[in-house]
C-alpha cells in the first residue's frame, strides 16, 4: 500500500472450539494480495485460561470472566493504534470469524464493554451467539469441579469470596490445569463465554426474552453484516462408519433426544417429537440407514448452526424499505456455500462440511493449497475461490460485495470466472430473506430451509415458553428421564438438580445459609440457548429448590398428578366415545345403503314383470296386425282403445305383414272370435293356430255381402281352436291389420267391414 492509499483491514478470529485451536494455520497472505487487503489473524486465551467463571451472582457482583473476549478487544485496540503503519485503514476494519470465532464476534457486537469504532463491519461464518454451544449456562458448576480435582478450598461465602477459587487455580502449574478432564455434556461447552456482568450481561445476550437492547444497540452502531453457512454443518460430528453406512432410526432418536435434553429445559418430549416428525421422510415406506443419517445431520445442522445464525441475521438486518423510500441503515448479506471439494476428505454428495468454505476464503486453490487445506484443485474451484475473495474484499471496502473495485484480474479470463461476474447479490432482510447460493452455478434464492427453520425459530420456542408456566415439573421431562440408554453421549442433570454437586460441596462446609444466598445464575432453570431467548426468572434459592425437589420429584406432587390423570382419563373417554359414535354412524350408513339397494332391485323386478304382462296387450292396442294378404281381399283389425274397434276387410289393401291364406270369423253371444287357418291352398280348409288374441270392443259390427251388419259389444278373440261357431266366413289369402289411428281410414270407428270375392 502507498502512503496516500489505505487498504481495508480484515481481522480474522479463528474458531473450532473455545478450548483449543489457533490463528496461526490461517495464512492471510493470498487473501491480502489478491483482494488488496490487510489481513490480521490473532490468538486469544481459550479454555480454563480464557473463560473460567466462578462467580455465582454476576448480577450482584460483576467480575470479568470472559478473558478470551477481552483479548479480542485488546487486539482491536492495537489495530486502531498501529494498523496504519502497515498500510491499513483504521476506519475500515472488518471483524471476521468462523464457528466459535463468529460467536465471539456476535458477543462483541452486543457487549456494553465494546468501544464503538473498533470495527465497522462483521463477517460471521457458521457461528452465532444463539447456538447451544456458544454460552455456558452453569459456569460455576464446572469451576467447582475443577477446584475439587485440584484440591482447592471452597470459601464459605461464595458470593463474596469466589475469587479465592480463582486465586488457588492461578497457583497451579499450567500442565496440571490442562491435564484435568472436565467434560461438558454433548453439544455444550464447559469453558466458554458466560454471563459475567461485564462483557456479557443479563439482558444483553441470548438469555433475554425481549430481544433486546443489546441487539438494538448493535443496530445503532450500524455494523454492516455478511453471514453464511454450509449445507452439512453437523457432518463432522459423525464417525467414518456412520458416514459410510448410515444408522437406524433408534440411533437417530438417541442423538436428537440427547440434544433436546441438553439444549432445552421445558416440554422436552413435545420438542423431541416435533423434531423427529419434521425430519422424517414420511413418503418412504421404509427408512434406509443412509436417509436416516442425512435426516440426523440436517436436524443438528439446522439446530446448532443455521437457525441461530439466521436468527442473528433477522435481528441485525434492517427491515425492507417502504414503497417510495430508499433503504437506510446497515447492509446485510447472506450466502449458503453449496459446493463439495473434489479432493476433499468426505465422499461426494455428502454435502458441504463445516469449514469447507475456508480454503476458498483464504485463496488456497489460487496457490495449489497451503497449511492444512486440501490440494489438487480444479479450474472451476480456482474461479470459485477468486469470486469469494472478491466478494469479501468488496464488502470490507464498501459494505457491498457487488462493487468490483478492479477490472483487471490476476488470473486469465475463463468461462468459469465469467459465471460469477453476472451475479448481483441482493441484500438480506427478515421478510424476503434473499441469499446467494455459492457454488459452481451461483444463483440468488430466498428463504433457505424455510419450513425447517420455522420449527426451530417459531414453534419450538413457543413449546418451550409454554413449559415455563404452571406446569408440573415432571411433565417437562422425558419418560424414563434418567435412563442413560436413551441417550447418545453425556447429558446434563435435569433443571431441578443442576446444583447437586454445589449443594453437597457447600454442605460439607457446614454452612447451609450460604446455599440459600446463591443467586439465579447457578440455581435458575436452564434458559434456552438455542435460537430463542427466554425469560427473566425470579430468584430461586437452594432451600426452595430442595423443597420443590422433594415435593415434586420425591412425592410426585400427588394432587397435580391426580389432576393430570383425571384430564387424561377424560380425554381417553371422549376419544373412545367418538370412536364408537363413528362406528355406529358407519353401520347406519351401510344398513341404509343395503336397504336402498334391495328396494331398487324390487322396483326393477316389478317393472320387468309389468312389462312382460303388457307385452300381450300393448302391441295389439297400439299396432297393426296383418293376418293375411291376397290380391283380392284383406282383413284389417283396427283397435284404438278399449271402447271401440274396427275390423276392415278390403280387396285393395295390401300388407307385407303376417298373413294367412284364409281367415275365419266366428261369433257367439257378445264375442267375436277370429280363427286363422294356415293352409297353403286357396281352399277353405281350416287349420288350428297356436296364437289367440282377445280384443275388447264396445260397438263392433260385421258387414256381410248383403250389406247387413250385426252389432256386438264385448270381446273379439282369435282362439287357438274351433269352438262354438254360429257363423263362418272363409276368405282366400286375407290379412289382418291393427292400425294405431282409426282416423287413417275413411270408415267410422267401431265398424267391421268385409269385402268378399
Amino acid at each position: 500500500a502507498t502512503a496516500d492509499k489505505k487498504l481495508p483491514v480484515v481481522v480474522f478470529i479463528h474458531g473450532e472450539s473455545f478450548e483449543w485451536n489457533s490463528g496461526n494455520p490461517y495464512d492471510g497472505s493470498v487473501l491480502a494480495s489478491y483482494g488488496d487487503l490487510v489481513v490480521v489473524t490473532l490468538n486469544y486465551r481459550l479454555g480454563i485460561l480464557g473463560f473460567l467463571n466462578a462467580n455465582p451472582s454476576p448480577h450482584i457482583r460483576a467480575r470479568v470472566a470472559n478473558y478470551g473476549l477481552m483479548d479480542q478487544m485488546a487486539a482491536l485496540h492495537w489495530v486502531q493504534q498501529n494498523i496504519a503503519k502497515f498500510g491499513g485503514d483504521p476506519g475500515a476494519v472488518t471483524l471476521a470469524g468462523h464457528g466459535s470465532g463468529a460467536a465471539c464476534i456476535n458477543f462483541l457486537m452486543t457487549s456494553p464493554t465494546m468501544v464503538p469504532g473498533l470495527f465497522h463491519r462483521a463477517i460471521l461464518l457458521s457461528g452465532s451467539a444463539y447456538a447451544s454451544w456458544a454460552i455456558v449456562e452453569d459456569p460455576v458448576v464446572y469451576a467447582l469441579k475443577l477446584a475439587k480435582e485440584l484440591n482447592c478450598s471452597i470459601p464459605q461465602d461464595m458470593i463474596k469470596s469466589h475469587e479465592q477459587i480463582v486465586d488457588c487455580l492461578r497457583d497451579i502449574p499450567l500442565e496440571e490445569l490442562l491435564a484435568v478432564d472436565i467434560e461438558a455434556p454433548s453439544f455444550l461447552s464447559a469453558f466458554g463465554p458466560s454471563v459475567d456482568g461485564v462483557v456479557i450481561r443479563r439482558g444483553l445476550s441470548n438469555q433475554d426474552p425481549d430481544l433486546p437492547a443489546a441487539m438494538k444497540r448493535s443496530q445503532d452502531v450500524r455494523y454492516d453484516l455478511l453471514f453464511g453457512v454450509v449445507t452439512g454443518e453437523a457432518l463432522w460430528r459423525f464417525s467414518n462408519a456412520d458416514i459410510l453406512n448410515g444408522f437406524e432410526g433408534e440411533r437417530r432418536d438417541k442423538i436428537i433426544r440427547t440434544y433436546v435434553r441438553n439444549a432445552y429445559t421445558f416440554h422436552l418430549s413435545e420438542i423431541f417429537y416435533t423434531v423427529v416428525n419434521e425430519y422424517t421422510d414420511w413418503e418412504r415406506t421404509s427408512q434406509h440407514p443412509i436417509n436416516t443419517r442425512d435426516a440426523a445431520v440436517a436436524a443438528l445442522s439446522d439446530a446448532q448452526f443455521v437457525a441461530p445464525l439466521v436468527h442473528t441475521g433477522d435481528t441485525l438486518a434492517p427491515p425492507p424499505a417502504l414503497p417510495g423510500q430508499e433503504k437506510s441503515g446497515p447492509k446485510c448479506f447472506f450466502y449458503v456455500f453449496d459446493y463439495q471439494t473434489k479432493e476433499g476428505d468426505y465422499p461426494q454428495r455428502m454435502g458441504t462440511v463445516h469449514g469447507e468454505d475456508l480454503p476458498y476464503v483464504f485463496g488456497a486453490p489460487l496457490v495449489d493449497s497451503f497449511s492444512h487445506f486440501p490440494q489438487n484443485y480444479t479450474k472451476a474451484e480456482v474461479a470459485l475461490s477468486e469470486s469469494i475473495i472478491l466478494f469479501w474484499s468488496n464488502f470490507a471496502r464498501t459494505g457491498n460485495p457487488n462493487e468490483y473495485h478492479r477490472q483487471d484480474t490476476l488470473l486469465a479470463a475463463s468461462k468459469e470466472r465469467n459465471r460469477f461476474r453476472g451475479i448481483t447479490w441482493d441484500e438480506y432482510d427478515p421478510v424476503h430473506q434473499k441469499y446467494l447460493e455459492a457454488g459452481m452455478k451461483p444463483r440468488m434464492k430466498n428463504h433457505f430451509r424455510a419450513h425447517q427453520l420455522s420449527i426451530w425459530l417459531r414453534l419450538i420456542p413457543e413449546l418451550h415458553r409454554a413449559g415455563m408456566e404452571d406446569v408440573i415439573a415432571r411433565h417437562n421431562l422425558f419418560r424414563n428421564h434418567d435412563n442413560m440408554d436413551l441417550y447418545d453421549g453425556l447429558v446434563k442433570p435435569d433443571s431441578l438438580s443442576r446444583l447437586s454437586f454445589l449443594e453437597e460441596t457447600l454442605k460439607r462446609r457446614g454452612n447451609s445459609s450460604e446455599i440459600a444466598s446463591l443467586g439465579i445464575t447457578t440455581v435458575e432453570p436452564s434458559s434456552l440457548t438455542t435460537c430463542m431467548p427466554v425469560g427473566n426468572f425470579t430468584t430461586f434459592t437452594t432451600s426452595s429448590l430442595n423443597s420443590s425437589a422433594s415435593d415434586t420429584l420425591n412425592s410426585g406432587d400427588s394432587s397435580g398428578y391426580a389432576a393430570y390423570s383425571t384430564a387424561l382419563s377424560v380425554t381417553i373417554a371422549i376419544g373412545c366415545s367418538l370412536l364408537i359414535l363413528n362406528v355406529l354412524i358407519f353401520a347406519g350408513v351401510y344398513y341404509q345403503r343395503d336397504k336402498t339397494r334391495l328396494e331398487v332391485k324390487s322396483l326393477q323386478k316389478q317393472y320387468q314383470q309389468r312389462e312382460m304382462h303388457q307385452q300381450s296387450f300393448d302391441p295389439i292396442k297400439h299396432a297393426h296386425y296383418h293376418l293375411g294378404h291376397s290380391q283380392s281381399s284383406n282383413v284389417i283389425v283396427d283397435v284404438e282403445n278399449h271402447d271401440s274397434g274396427t275390423i276392415l276387410l278390403s280387396n285393395d289393401i295390401k300388407s307385407p305383414h303376417i298373413c294367412t291364406n284364409s281367415i275365419q270369423i266366428n261369433t257367439t253371444g257378445g264375442c267375436i272370435q277370429t280363427k286363422i287357418p294356415l293352409n297353403d291352398s286357396n281352399t277353405g280348409t281350416y287349420k288350428s293356430r297356436s296364437e289367440q288374441v282377445s280384443l275388447p270392443m264396445k260397438n263392433a259390427q260385421i258387414f256381410t255381402r248383403g250389406g247387413t251388419g250385426a252389432t256386438f259389444a264385448g270381446m273379439m278373440t282369435l282362439p287357438k281352436s274351433t269352438g262354438m261357431q254360429t257363423q263362418q266366413i272363409t276368405y282366400r289369402t286375407e290379412c289382418m291389420t291393427l292400425p294405431r289411428n282409426t282416423n287413417t281410414t275413411s270408415r267410422n270407428s267401431g265398424t267391421m267391414t268385409g269385402n268378399y270375392d
